[in-house]
């Protein structure tokens, strides 16, 4: 079988839908060796995984994605002849003449359009509806999001499949004192510190975070945050305002984007994890903590309740004292810290990129076949 996959989600520093590609590639090559894949691409790709090696790159240089892929990437795919197509990052073209699957992480587009730029509403709003009614199948990550899509693009439920994502296959707990030792002094990490991971932008609900640090240091809690993720959009300096405005800037540190090899180690430092995000699809970084046998604090509300069950500490992301209580509550609990590290270990292994890729490559076969799970 000869697979066409829009590569575009693995240019430039990964974000989450970039990891899920990647991941999601690597573990079909291994299952599907035999398989054809083609990387659909508006840019050079990068030198990629040694396990993505067989893949055939089919770059056409365009600087607008989007226009790239409604006006030229049909033609590309006339050309090239896959049997099957798959676009892992939320769109796809208006017309493609092979059976196609779209992964569409959420809903927040159609639910939560201030947290997206203006630009992105006006062209996917408009586009996506049309281009998943069209799809042969739709994949998302969640039941949660699976509901939202049913309710926005009014789609059929059959049409749409639940594939869970998982932590990356090398996140567990970094015991070694040399290796430990090595990353606090690299990144200059304190002894004791609260970490988030993930994309930098209005949703990830930061400010209310750095308000409920700041609200800990108030009550004589001496805690630390340290973020960690690459920039998106609304870059406005409000993060930095807030943080200077609390005088919070020896408590907040912010790495930036870091290399996903020190990442579980970083996990492992942290005395617990914070992730009160206002709405996810998945919400994948609390599960790498939990790999990583890190304590977990997260939101009540979308797909995170789902996906971490009993095995995080659940609060409501729109209250900053909540979030703040749950902070303390965490910090000052060693007995319960250790309770959430060990159902948290527990959970992740629920999931795995071996079944997202079985899974998901049994939606292909059943596209094929012209028939539905």
């Amino acid at each position: 079988m000869r697979i066409g996959f829009d590569g575009t989600p693995l240019l430039g520093q990964r974000s989450g839908v970039g990891h899920y590609t990647g991941r999601l590639l690597t573990h079909l090559v291994q299952q599907h060796p035999e398989w054809e894949y083609l990387l659909f691409s508006n840019q050079p790709l990068a030198p990629l995984e040694a396990e993505l090696a067989q893949m055939r790159p089919v770059a056409r240089q365009f600087i607008s994605r989007f226009v790239w892929m409604q006006l030229m990437l049909p033609h590309i795919i006339r050309q090239t002849e896959p049997h099957l197509c798959h676009f892992p990052n939320n769109t796809a073209p208006f017309n493609v003449n092979c059976p196609t699957i779209i992964t569409i992480h959420d809903a927040s587009l159609f639910l939560h359009g201030a947290y997206h730029p203006t630009s992105r509403l006006l062209a996917l709003r408009l586009l996506l509806p049309h281009v998943a009614r069209r799809a042969t199948a739709v994949i998302t990550v969640s039941y949660h999001a699976r509901q939202d899509l049913i309710r926005t693009l009014n789609l059929p439920a059959e049409k749409i499949h639940v594939i869970h994502e998982a932590a990356p296959d090398n996140f567990r707990p970094l015991e070694n004192p040399a290796q430990r030792n090595y990353l606090r002094t690299r990144y200059h990490l304190p002894d004791n510190f609260i970490l988030f991971v993930g994309t930098i932008e209005p949703r990830k609900n930061l400010t209310r975070l750095i308000r409920a640090v700041g609200s800990l240091r108030q009550r004589g809690c001496p805690t630390r945050l340290v973020l960690i993720g690459p920039n998106g959009w609304l870059l406005n300096g409000s993060l930095e305002r807030e943080i200077e405005a609390l005088g919070l800037q020896e408590v907040v540190q912010n790495l930036g984007y870091v290399p996903q090899e020190d990442l579980p180690g970083i996990f492992s430092l942290a005395t617990l994890f914070a992730f009160p995000s206002l709405y996810e699809g998945f919400g994948l970084p609390p599960l790498e903590a939990m790999a990583c046998g890190t304590a977990v604090l997260t939101s009540h509300n979308s797909a995170m309740a789902e996906i971490c069950g009993d095995a995080a500490y659940l609060v409501d992301p729109q209250d900053e004292e909540a979030i703040a209580d749950g902070l303390a509550t965490l910090l000052q609990d060693a007995d319960l810290r250790e309770h959430l590290q060990q159902c948290g270990l527990a959970r992740a292994r629920q999931y795995s990129w071996a079944r997202t890729a079985r899974e998901t490559a049994a939606v292909y076969q059943q596209a094929l076949n012209g028939s539905h799970p």
